[in-house]
């Protein structure tokens, strides 16, 4: 009966009828993965959320040099090197309905920790298999990542109606009709055409062949290895155009507060040679109020002895 229920889940809504959409609370989650839906191995209750479930960290792993590993009970962990990328799978698979997509992202603490996730956000409807996806390590120092720790949390939201009018059976039916690989096929109803992906179960790491992985793994750290000497000689560049220009204008805050005080001893001394040039004009205006007075008094004189000598003589007595 379990069975059956997972199947016709998987293609029909069971809450169809209420017409709810947007994100999956703790409830829902629970009632889908009991099913196994949307988490279909490994569905721990302790790692649910209250609108999302926290992955944690699986078996199959690509280390920063391009090489494939496992995680066992005697070697449950690996280091991802400084400033390099490591690939990582889920311990958990999903198996997602045609009307449920998800979005994982890394865990904050992981965050803090240095750590970056590279994913795709969206995970699409009908997905069958395990996540896999990189971790960029973009401190200085190797970083531990062990077997089950908590790394991601992922969270699933209604779409759309799927092919709504149309039977669960009918669904499954022309879905199983699309070409089994991870090419966009069409299932046509009365509504409309909707694009599926006819996809088979997918293991860890998948989409990565070794050729693949190792030479994007390498090209990838040796561009995080320049980008960040580049950052580091920028950085560098940056402080000291800005010890230059601190001492550029220091010297140019010091030479303008040298001419100011020149500036300001020229003012007073033109201040000064204008009251001298002032008291100057004072003096010769005053000169030239005695040079006139002295040659009016000159005239008087002159006036005088010519009138003196005008007059007659006195004859001499005997």
């Amino acid at each position: 009966m379990a069975v059956a229920r997972k199947v016709r889940w998987k293609y029909e809504d069971p809450n169809k009828e209420q017409s709810r959409k947007g994100l999956l609370l703790s409830n829902e989650i629970e009632r889908f993965c009991d099913q196994e839906l949307l988490v279909e191995k490994d569905y721990d209750k302790k790692h649910l959320r209250p609108a999302s479930y926290t992955l944690r960290i699986g078996t199959d792993y690509v280390d920063s040099k391009g090489k494939r590993g496992k995680l066992t009970k005697k070697q449950p962990s690996f280091y991802i090197e400084p400033n390099s990328i490591a690939y990582v799978s889920s311990l958990e698979s999903l198996d997602l309905p045609y009307y449920v997509v998800a979005r994982f992202n890394l865990r904050v603490k992981w965050v803090y920790r240095g750590i970056l996730l590279g994913t795709g956000p969206q995970v699409e409807p009908g997905f069958r298999g395990y996540l896999s996806c990189p971790l960029f390590n973009l401190t200085d120092r190797a970083i531990k990542i062990t077997r089950e720790e908590e790394f991601a949390t992922i969270d699933f939201e209604r779409t759309s109606d799927f092919c709504p009018g149309k039977s669960w059976d009918w669904i499954k039916e022309n879905i199983e009709r699309c070409e089994d690989n991870d090419k966009l096929d069409e299932v046509v109803t009365d509504s409309g055409r909707f694009l599926v992906f006819r996809q088979r179960f997918y293991p860890a790491l998948e989409h990565l062949p070794d050729w693949d992985v190792v030479s994007s793994l390498v090209q990838l750290s040796n561009e995080v290895k320049t980008w960040r000497a580049i950052g580091i000689g920028i950085l560098i560049a940056f402080f000291g155009l800005t010890l230059s220009l601190l001492t550029f204008q220091n010297n140019l805050y010091r030479e303008l507060r040298t001419q100011d005080g020149r500036l300001d001893t020229v003012r007073q001394a033109e201040a000064t040679a204008e009251s001298k040039l002032t008291s100057l004009n004072e003096q010769l205006v005053e000169t030239r109020a005695a040079i006139r007075q002295a040659e009016s008094r000159v005239k008087d004189l002159e006036q005088r002895n010519v009138s003196t000598s005008k007059k007659p003589k006195a004859p001499p007595t005997s």
